[in-house]
């Protein structure tokens, strides 16, 4: 995976927390929304302003 298809899947995933918290909001389920916000607050606001990805080395040709 190239450093642009990276940041292209984590801005994927974050629209989709987005979707999905606005979605639990509607449905009034505050605790489900709580912990999904919690589980990609770092995603969302990086301490430095960015994310580290590790590499893997096994996975290189993936």
């Amino acid at each position: 995976m190239t450093s642009e298809q990276a940041a292209q899947l984590i801005d994927n995933t974050l629209d989709l927390v987005h979707q999905r918290l606005q979605d639990l909001e509607a449905q009034a389920l505050p605790q489900e929304h709580k912990a999904l916000a919690a589980e990609f607050r770092e995603w969302r606001q990086p301490s430095g302003g960015h994310i580290d990805l590790m590499v893997f080395p096994g996975l290189s040709n993936s």
